[in-house]
């Protein structure tokens, strides 16, 4: 049968999908959410070491297994991450649109989004494990990096799920995509390009921005790694290195990027 995970809304499935966690839901996904999902995690592992009615109850009251988000959020962060796909995956772009225009009509009809990933820690010993995961796909993000999230061999299957069961707005994207018409996406890595129209002051706000969040980060981790010292917030500690190594990686590539777009900018 497989491990399925799900796209909905309060009363719409979007999408859903078997044995992956589609790349362009997670791309949906910023920093709260993130933070949100590192926090599930641990919960999930203490969780697991209850009994059997205590963890059915957590579960029922979603203390992990789903990511809740409003829907504006969601679009917005996939709206900033179309320069990544259109640059290391041009093949992939209408596809990634197409998902965007799903997105945009549901959020005509609904607040918030739900990513339902329950099933997907069923692949993992330890779900620290998928944390793990998440830092490569970000940091591939934000190093404009291929990531072996997108699988060339299940194209669909890693970037959208499935549509085919779905109640969504408009027209399904099964019904438009075939996995052959999507070619292998291409193994050459482009330079981000800098965008001429930002104006000098912003491109000094978000550098001082960017190294505000990443010095924040890095304070933190540094007290996660004070905390593993210690028996008893050791498990926070770890969840806290891994989560605040991913903000660290994740800021100190946006600064990059900021300084890049400084020096190009008169």
């Amino acid at each position: 049968m497989g491990q399925h995970c799900y796209l909905t809304t309060d009363t719409i499935q979007i999408f859903e999908s078997t044995n992956h966690l589609p790349t362009f839901w997670l791309l949906g996904l910023g920093e709260e959410q993130l933070q949100a999902l590192a926090q599930q995690l641990e919960t999930y592992e203490l969780a697991k070491k209850l009994s059997q009615p205590e963890l059915v109850r957590r579960l029922e009251e979603k203390q992990f297994g789903v990511i809740k988000t409003k829907m504006n959020d969601f679009q917005n962060n996939l709206v900033d991450r179309e320069e990544y796909i259109s640059t290391l995956y041009p093949e992939l772009l209408d596809l990634y649109e197409d998902f965007q225009r799903v997105i945009m009509e549901e959020s005509t009809h609904a607040p918030t989004i739900e990513l339902i990933y329950l099933d997907y820690l069923f692949f993992f010993e330890n779900s620290a494990e998928l944390l793990t995961e998440l830092e490569e796909l970000f940091s591939a993000i934000t190093y404009s990096e291929e990531t072996a999230w997108i699988d060339a061999q299940d194209i669909l299957g890693t970037t959208i799920g499935s549509d085919r069961f779905s109640n969504h707005q408009g027209e399904l994207l099964h019904d438009h995509y075939e996995p052959a018409q999507i070619n292998r996406p291409s193994a050459k890595t482009h330079p981000a390009s800098a965008d001429p129209q930002l104006p000098k002051r912003q491109l000094l706000s978000q550098c001082i921005k960017s190294s505000l969040l990443l010095i924040l980060s890095l304070v933190l981790t540094l007290g996660s790694i004070f905390m593993i010292r210690y028996p008893i917030p050791r498990p926070a500690g770890i969840t806290g290195i891994l989560l605040f190594g991913l903000g660290t990686i994740i800021f100190s590539g946006q600064l990059r990027s900021d300084l890049l777009l400084l020096k190009k900018t008169k």
